[in-house]
């Protein structure tokens, strides 16, 4: 009788131990919702070239926990990829020296193409392992606008979408005519590299998006 007693205490406390990490687990997956991966940037922060690139870092880093290493730096090589080739203005297409940001290029990088044959889009993935592998200027759009901002855990990269300001017909370059005639967009690609952020990869955007 005393050993039943016992044995009956003994799954009672284990039962009562299941029951409260079950609680406890709980609480906690109700308490921590995942976060949302992609971050819209408010209209006082979208102009990169003029918002105040403190309040830029404290939205990215209390959108993301925990927060990003050197987002201060990242934040210098967005300005400076947007607003040196752009200032605040949208270029439209326009012909980028990326060999002029050598010192900010992650290799290997990669370059998206989109070829439109018979109606169907292509999409042609190229990669550069070297900066004498880069052809001496590239096209995509230009401006001083991100559109969003969205970073990829798993493979530790930043991207940062730039769309086009909607002035439709001020493209130049080859792709003028497919650009006049739809929005389009860039996004830039940052991996970490010996602890700073660098331009990873470009994928220029002609889908549409109006």
């Amino acid at each position: 009788m005393t050993m039943l007693v016992r044995s009956t205490l003994c799954c009672a406390v284990m039962l009562a131990a299941l029951g409260a990490a079950s609680n406890a687990a709980g609480a906690r997956t109700s308490t921590q919702a995942p976060t949302p991966q992609a971050l819209l940037l408010p209209a006082d922060l979208s102009n990169v070239c003029e918002a105040d690139p403190q309040a830029l870092q404290q939205a990215i880093a209390r959108h993301w926990r925990p927060s990003l290493n050197a987002l201060d730096q990242w934040t210098q090589l967005v300005r400076s990829f947007s607003c040196d080739l752009s200032g605040s203005k949208d270029l439209g297409w326009h012909r980028v020296p990326l060999r002029a940001y050598e010192s900010a290029i992650r290799y290997p990088l990669t370059w998206v193409e989109y070829e439109t044959r018979n109606g169907r889009s292509r999409r042609t993935v190229k990669t550069y392992y070297s900066a004498a592998q880069l052809p001496p200027k590239i096209d995509f759009w230009v401006g001083g606008r991100i559109d969003e901002i969205r970073y990829d855990k798993r493979l530790r990269r930043i991207d940062a979408r730039f769309p086009a300001a909607g002035s439709r017909g001020v493209a130049s370059g080859p792709a003028s005519a497919a650009a006049a005639a739809e929005c389009a967009s860039t996004t830039l690609q940052f991996r970490q590299q010996n602890g700073l952020w660098l331009l990873s990869g470009v994928e220029p955007n002609l889908s549409p998006r109006c």
